[in-house]
């Protein structure tokens, strides 16, 4: 009898790409097998257990791509899709219009190499609270309460002041006040759920006073490395759900949608470089924009990079 092996599933018709791949999530420790296409691929996962299946983008777009899910995760894998390179993101409106991508990489080398390691690594290790995770080691983290709704603004304004006297930009402070402004609006007014599941604060106006005792506390934390600008809030409710999330990202334009956590979600991601939500239902949810700093705008592409991780129990 053949004992499977768990291993990690690379579909992509690039064979450099491949190779590239291939060496970057060899280091998780795991065997590493490679498809040309979907039909290979499908192919394929009858014969492994995979512990994490990455998907090119043309490949995500091919029929039959519902089936091969399915597949994937009765064989217990998680689904990570990449898209490599700029010539791709005009695909990426599709793929969040499917609802079925919960992690979607869009930028090129090198950048790629690293949304891809920490990736895997929270998929494979089930440790996905936490943006020191994306930043380099030693990077000091700013941590404060939010203990009254009114406080959000004074909190946004000093986090533009202070990240342009860490020597960021205008457009980087700027991206970096909206992102938090949405971010703890949403945990202070639509993450709170009663016994029944109803959002009790989510018609409030956004001005008026709340004083947040130790459940409805939110807590912003953010850092900068000299690659990423990261913005971390959580709340202690943990009422963000998948669906909700990629129906969101999906809003092309967030304008005709009205208010509420959709609203929030789709401006933040649009304003960073990548949005992570990292999510323990009942108990806790947390969100990490990451901001390029790297690059100047000119250089920014046009769609972002996202990730939707449920801690398992």
């Amino acid at each position: 009898m053949m004992v499977r092996v768990p291993s990690i599933l690379i579909i992509h018709p690039d064979r450099k790409t491949q190779r590239i791949v291939q060496r970057i999530l060899g280091v998780t420790g795991y065997t590493v097998d490679i498809a040309d296409d979907l039909d290979q691929g499908t192919r394929l996962i009858a014969h492994l257990q995979p512990v994490l299946v990455v998907i090119d983008g043309s490949a995500v777009m091919a029929r039959g791509i519902d089936e091969f899910f399915a597949a994937a995760k009765a064989r217990g894998a998680e689904a990570c899709m990449t898209l490599l390179g700029g010539a791709a993101v005009d695909q990426v409106p599709k793929i969040l219009g499917m609802g079925a991508v919960t992690n979607l990489l869009v930028h090129p080398m090198p950048v790629l190499a690293e949304e891809l390691t920490i990736t895997a690594q929270k998929l494979i290790r089930n440790d996905v609270f936490g943006a020191e995770k994306y930043l380099l080691w030693g990077t000091e983290l700013q941590s404060i309460t939010l203990n009254r709704a009114s406080q959000r603004a004074d909190l946004v304004a000093q986090l533009s002041e202070q990240v342009r006297a860490r020597g960021q930009s205008a457009r980087v402070a700027s991206m970096a006040m909206l992102v938090a402004d949405e971010l703890l609006s949403n945990a202070v007014h639509n993450a709170p759920v009663d016994a029944k599941g109803e959002h009790y604060r989510r018609e409030l106006a956004r001005a008026d006073e709340l004083e947040l005792d130790d459940r409805h506390q939110v807590r912003l934390r953010w850092g900068c490395d000299a690659r990423y600008l990261a913005i971390e809030v959580n709340d202690q409710f943990g009422s963000l759900d998948r669906d909700t999330i990629l129906r969101s990202l999906a809003k092309n334009d967030v304008r005709e949608h009205g208010s509420g956590a959709g609203m929030g979600v789709a401006l933040a991601y649009r304003s960073c470089d990548h949005l992570v939500f990292n999510l323990a239902p009942g108990k806790r949810t947390e969100i990490i924009a990451l901001i390029d700093v790297r690059h100047p705008p000119t250089e920014r592409l046009a769609a972002s990079s996202y990730n939707v991780f449920v801690e398992r129990s």
